[in-house]
């Protein structure tokens, strides 16, 4: 049996990955001289490729300088940024994630004309929310204003966080207020005490000076006796005599 029939016995049954490595190992041991250790097991798909360069907002003017760059890049010409799709899983604790949309979303009418959160399909008053995306990027804090398309019920999830810290302010607003009325009370019953005490005390006084007054009138005029006319005679010649 040749070489050539027992290599292609070897190849029999594999499949086509399988057949590849062995395919470049024979090709790097006859024609190469040697099997490079530097080799990797695993290769990047074209996937992870746009994965690990991704970006969510590009320059128009941005130039790709590697072709991991250029493959980025060019997936993302190709997405449709007005409406973005939404992932609202972990929305009560404030993680919203977002993504442009892809070509059969735009024809299906996902994002636009159907609720754009991934595990929604409500077509019925949907609402227009202008977002302002927060997100790490090449270990940078960026944002970006997007606009998604939303039934009542992801709407409500969207806002959940900010309802929350509205509802939050409004219930301390609204213990302040119940605080500064009570302080008022507090001090509108002490005026008020104030007051009857003072007008117990002028009434007491007033009583008072009128019973002083009612003694004065009521009390009995002091008796004087009559002088005799002998009397009289006798201190009118001692003025006199004086």
């Amino acid at each position: 049996m040749s070489s050539s029939s027992a290599f292609r016995n070897e190849l029999k049954g594999v499949d086509a990955y399988t057949r590849h490595k062995k395919l470049i190992h024979n090709y790097l041991s006859f024609y190469r001289g040697s099997v490079p250790t530097n080799v990797p097991e695993e290769y990047k798909t074209e996937r992870d490729v746009i994965r690990d360069n991704h970006k969510f907002v590009r320059s128009s003017n941005e130039e790709a300088e590697t072709w991991e760059q250029r493959v980025a890049k060019k997936y993302y010409d190709t997405l449709f940024k007005e409406y973005a799709i939404c992932e609202l899983k972990y929305y009560k604790e404030g993680k919203i994630a977002l993504r442009w949309r892809v070509e059969r979303e735009v024809i299906s009418g996902k994002g636009q004309f159907v609720c754009a959160s991934t595990r929604c399909e409500s077509t019925k008053s949907l609402k227009s929310w202008e977002v302002n995306f927060g997100y790490m990027e090449d270990g940078e804090k960026k944002n970006e204003l997007v606009k998604v398309r939303l039934c009542p019920e992801c709407s409500d999830k969207l806002n959940y966080k900010t309802k929350k810290r509205a509802a939050k302010r409004q219930e301390k607003k609204h213990k302040k207020k119940r605080r500064t009325e009570r302080e008022e009370e507090e001090s509108d019953e002490h005026v008020s005490d104030s007051e009857d005490q003072s007008s117990s005390e002028e009434e007491e006084k007033a009583e008072k000076d009128k019973e002083e007054t009612s003694a004065i009138w009521s009390k009995p005029l002091e008796s004087k006796e009559e002088k005799s006319k002998e009397e009289e005679y006798e201190d009118y010649f001692a003025d006199l005599l004086q």
